[in-house]
């Protein structure tokens, strides 16, 4: 009697794991950055520091169970960590913080629900998959409406919260995507508040053979809608094309984002940027070389342009890959802000170990690191 329960048991285990299966991934990826701040106000704020930049490092628990049909049920849990101190863990990293849902797949497209890169940072050059420094990454310009600060971020810079996506199947290189969230930045608002807050995106991407495109539309508005409160309302589009030559990679990436930072029930003080992005990637030996150019326009309040608000980001690198997990990069970015933009290297205060740099100050970094995937 025991050895059939241990046979039928053993029988169904090897039936579960024909239907569904999960898988660990992820990367870890870090390196050593020399940071120079210049052009500062006052010269006590200029200077440079030798430091410990982590490059988003992850681990991923992904799965999926054949349901049968055709159909499936996927999730995934997306946990951030920072490899040099943690990030003053776990308060600072807990679990699942990067892209995390559950959902059903067929062949209808997809559904799932949870906290997912939604819109930000679409087309641009290739920094934070590769070994080389994340703030050389054009993010730091086309994530942001002069700042590097989360009140001037669009869609987050990051993940969203509260997410419903929508999927469609993959036709002729064609796919769509639509997002709702109920409170993009967290917060659910208060019981009985009238128009709560909510995003909506709109995305529609083509790939196939040597031509990448898409276009993506974000509408959002933030949670507290009572009169008096301040709004931190967004609107923005993105356009990008990416086509392989065979010898390079050459794309071009355009960004219009806007934050209205007024009341509610109030004046509108509507800031709109517009910026654009010039990737480059050449396959170069046993690496690829990348260069990036990214520039933003001066801000424009209510329609008028807001002088000296505008910034530019040059960067370059080289990615070597050692074997297909690991490789080793070296990158130099350079940010140069007008008098009064305030923008930063991309997640310079949260990954580098440095603080954003001040308004109308200028950045500088060079980085060797090691990225290893697994």
């Amino acid at each position: 009697m025991k050895k059939s329960l241990v046979a039928l048991a053993a029988f169904a285990a090897v039936g579960a794991f024909a239907q569904s299966s999960v898988t660990l991934s992820g990367n870890i990826k870090g390196g050593v950055a020399q940071t120079k701040y210049s052009n500062g106000a006052a010269p006590a704020v200029n200077g440079n520091g030798l430091s410990v930049s982590d490059g988003s490092s992850r681990f991923i628990i992904g799965g999926t169970e054949d349901l049968g049909g055709g159909l499936k049920a996927v999730f995934q849990i997306d946990t951030r960590f920072r490899l040099d101190d943690n990030g003053a863990a776990p308060t600072a990293s807990p679990l699942a913080t990067g892209n995390t849902f559950v959902g059903l797949s067929g062949g209808l497209g997809m559904i799932q629900i949870g906290k997912m890169d939604t819109h930000y940072c679409l087309g641009t050059d290739q920094h934070g998959a590769r070994a080389t420094a994340l703030q050389a990454s054009s993010c730091g310009l086309l994530g942001f409406v002069n700042g590097g600060g989360a009140a001037q971020a669009i869609a987050n810079a990051s993940r969203s919260v509260n997410m419903i996506r929508y999927t469609t199947p993959n036709f002729s290189g064609f796919q769509g995507q639509a997002n709702y969230s109920t409170a993009f930045q967290g917060s659910e608002g208060a019981p009985g508040q009238a128009g709560k807050g909510r995003a909506i995106q709109l995305g529609l991407n083509y790939g196939n053979g040597p031509l990448k495109a898409g276009v993506s539309f974000w509408d959002a508005e933030s949670e507290s809608r009572v009169a008096g409160a301040a709004r931190g309302d967004q609107e923005a589009g993105t356009a990008f094309i990416n086509w392989d030559f065979g010898v390079a990679t050459v794309g071009l990436t355009y960004d219009s984002s806007e934050i209205n930072g007024g009341v509610i029930g109030g004046a509108a003080a509507e800031n709109r940027r517009r910026a654009y992005s010039i990737p480059v990637t050449v396959p170069l030996g046993a690496g690829t070389f990348l260069f990036t150019y990214t520039k933003a326009r001066d801000v424009k309040l209510n329609g008028a342009t807001t002088a000296n608000t505008g910034a530019s980001l040059f960067s370059v690198g080289y990615d070597y890959a050692l074997s297909k997990r690991t490789s080793l990069g070296v990158s130099y970015a350079k940010l140069n802000n007008k008098s009064a933009a305030g923008y930063a290297l991309y997640t310079q205060g949260s990954l580098n170990g440095t603080p954003n740099n001040a308004v109308g100050q200028d950045a500088a970094q060079l980085y060797l690191g090691v990225r290893h995937a697994f």
